[in-house]
């Protein structure tokens, strides 16, 4: 049952409540179970899944405690698929003489016994499955419990991977829709400040490379060139994403030019907040996609011939394919939106268009005769 549970949160986020609330339930109750998620380099708590916890106590952690918790710490040492004891750990004399267990495990009936496992580990971030015991019932539910755990670990590290797996698949072709060639172009989720929760290969090796953007030790982004820093931080100044922004950043002769488009992310588009990506407190807030610009110098041409559009079709069908909306395109021809709306109902009729996309890899095509 357990394990139908953990696989069925992998589809659906909101199932990790009855399989947290199921785990406490097998053992004979009286276990304290969490799902939670920790920075240990910038000591960020990253959101927390938890049963049998008092409330008061839940946030007073997020506010406070998590930083006092050396519990994230310790399990930073162990590898995925280990189990850490709390019965060992607190072993320790000198441990109870700290802040965190005096007030914060302690009042909680002395919830010492239990264990942790990590679930997944990056850097030094990570995520896990915990259960807290009384003091006064370990010895009736400590083995019990690490014997579910054990069970447990390596389907609840599948279970997770798989969440994480879609939730990335998902967000990413959610970012690259309007992308030239989605096999080069970065990716990423970040949170209202900035904080990356979901990166996908080419961003990763953009942020490693260091000569586009950047992150700080808090996972936030930041953009290499001060010019480009400006555009950004304006864009997001401008108040809540309504309609998608785009940015281009040139360099001169240094760097080719890139595409910097920016989308409003809601909790709906990202199918809720899936575990492993979005597993945190701070709501996710747009998709920023990075993608480098290509010349091509006779498409417009091309377009003209093959389907017969006229030049503001052409030019419109230009723009979609750089990724800019129908707004954005008013804006830049300083005409109405839905005139343009009307060219483009056009020319996807004459390019026996079904959808916007379908405009993208036509041009592409023709861009690159050999993907044809």
């Amino acid at each position: 049952m357990l394990t139908t549970l953990a696989y069925g949160a992998a589809l659906d986020d909101e199932k990790w409540d009855a399989f947290l609330e199921a785990c406490s339930d097998v053992v004979g109750g009286r276990v304290r179970t969490c799902l939670f998620g920790y920075d240990a380099d910038a000591r960020i708590e990253l959101g927390a899944r938890q049963f049998g916890y008092d409330p008061a106590f839940q946030q007073s952690y997020v506010d406070y405690y998590s930083e006092k918790d050396f519990l994230a710490a310790r399990l930073m040492n162990e590898g995925p698929g280990q189990l850490l004891s709390y019965g060992e750990l607190w072993g320790d004399r000198s441990l109870r003489r700290t802040e965190f267990y005096d007030d914060w495990v302690r009042p909680q009936e002395d919830i010492t016994g239990g264990c942790s496992v990590l679930l997944f580990k990056q850097d030094k971030r990570l995520f896990a499955f915990s259960g807290s015991i009384r003091s006064c019932d370990s010895v009736r539910l400590e083995k019990p419990w690490q014997r579910m755990v054990t069970h447990l670990a390596p389907h609840l590290r599948q279970a997770f991977e798989v969440a994480r797996t879609l939730a990335g698949a998902k967000l990413e072709k959610q970012s690259l829709v309007n992308v030239l060639d989605p096999s080069t172009a970065g990716c990423m989720v970040l949170t209202r400040d900035r904080r990356i929760v979901f990166t996908n290969a080419c961003a990763e090796a953009m942020l490693d490379a260091g000569e586009i953007v950047r992150s700080d030790f808090r996972r936030r982004l930041f953009f290499a060139k001060p010019a480009w820093e400006q555009h950004f931080t304006r864009a997001l100044a401008q108040g809540p994403l309504g309609e998608p922004q785009t940015l281009r950043l040139r360099d001169g002769q240094q760097l080719p030019t890139f595409t910097c488009r920016i989308a409003p992310l809601g909790t709906e588009e990202a199918g809720g907040r899936p575990s492993g990506i979005l597993f945190s407190r701070e709501e996710p807030c747009f998709l920023l996609t990075l993608s480098q610009e290509r010349e091509m110098p006779d498409i417009a041409a091309r377009l003209h011939a093959r389907y017969q559009l006229t030049p503001h079709e052409t030019q419109v069908v230009l723009h979609i394919a750089t990724g800019l909306s129908a707004r954005e395109i008013s804006e830049k021809r300083g005409t109405s939106v839905y005139t343009v709306r009307n060219q483009i109902h056009s020319a996807m009729s004459k390019m026996e268009a079904r959808r916007q996309s379908d405009i993208v890899r036509l041009v592409e095509t023709m861009r690159n005769p050999l993907r044809q």
